[in-house]
């Protein structure tokens, strides 16, 4: 047991917990995209650490603020693909669970490096965030199949278009994918 990367793991547990709550709420209220996608994003960070501090320390007796990746400090790298890079490299996955943590990591790095994105109504380049970048369609009209195959939800109640943000719903399941995965791997000693 290793009660510090057990406090990265527990606190994760709490933000994907909050992040469940809020996609389930998702659909109802299209403005909360942000902030489950932040959630999700800090989520799959501590789980990150916790997993390099919990093996990291297996290797060595080390405390974990002085654990250090690519010579600068753990808790001042925020980059999921940084962590993420040096992950692999210390730890053995499976060939099918480390291409669905490529792929989200990579994606989400792309869109979030430094944990900004989902926290700030704008980037650091001054463009503005999408603040509700997902929208979703109940009237009764039939989508124009001309413009290719919608996204189709079906809640308890009834059926939504998704007009905007499909993409980024499809990423955010890719993500809750990868943190399913990363907490599986945390459950192993």
């Amino acid at each position: 047991m290793n009660k510090t990367a057990d406090r990265y793991f527990d606190l994760a547990f709490n933000y994907h917990i909050s992040a469940v709550i809020l996609y389930t709420n998702l659909f109802e209220s299209p403005y909360l995209y942000n902030p489950t996608a932040f959630l999700l994003r800090h989520c799959v960070e501590l789980l990150l650490k916790g997993l390099i501090i919990r093996e990291t320390q297996k290797a060595r007796r080390i405390a974990a603020t002085r654990i250090a990746i690519y010579n600068r400090k753990l808790n001042n790298i925020h980059s999921p693909l940084e962590l993420w890079n040096y992950f692999k490299d210390i730890y053995s996955l499976s060939e099918e669970d480390m291409e669905i943590l490529d792929k989200a990591i990579k994606k989400l790095n792309k869109k979030d490096e430094i944990s900004t994105r989902y926290r700030y109504p704008y980037k650091k380049n001054g463009r503005a965030v999408p603040i509700e970048p997902v929208t979703f369609d109940v009237s009764d009209t039939f989508p124009d199949l001309a413009d290719g195959i919608p996204y189709i939800i079906q809640t308890s109640s009834e059926t939504k278009i998704i007009t905007k943000g499909s993409s980024l719903l499809l990423d955010m399941k890719a993500l809750f994918d990868a943190v399913e995965i990363l907490f599986k791997i945390s459950e192993q000693s």
